[in-house]
């Protein structure tokens, strides 16, 4: 299974991975978060792709990008340390489940 960030992101904006399950180490508030993919078919030819980021399980903390997962935005708040991207904080993310697209 696929770990690696740069990678994970790759698959995921190319449409090769559907949805990432994860949470963050020793931060129960973010304990089941999720990244989606969805592709909406308006006629044969055209499909608008979004990718929704799930951070709390009430939906309090959603976000979703157009066509690509946006690297730079500032998705998680951990209290009393500010705000960080995914990146930022990739070292303490455990990843519950990948599914691919078939």
């Amino acid at each position: 299974m696929v770990r690696d960030y740069k990678e994970i992101i790759q698959k995921l904006n190319s449409g090769e991975i559907e949805e990432i399950l994860f949470s963050i180490k020793n931060y129960a508030h973010y304990n089941n978060c999720s990244i989606k993919r969805h592709v909406n078919t308006i006629n044969k030819s055209k499909q608008i792709v979004y990718i929704k980021v799930r951070l709390a399980k009430d939906n309090s903390e959603t976000v979703s990008f157009l066509n690509n997962f946006n690297e730079n935005f500032k998705l998680f708040k951990i209290a009393g340390k500010g705000r960080f991207t995914l990146r930022q904080i990739w070292p303490d993310i455990l990843i519950h489940h990948i599914r691919y697209t078939n």
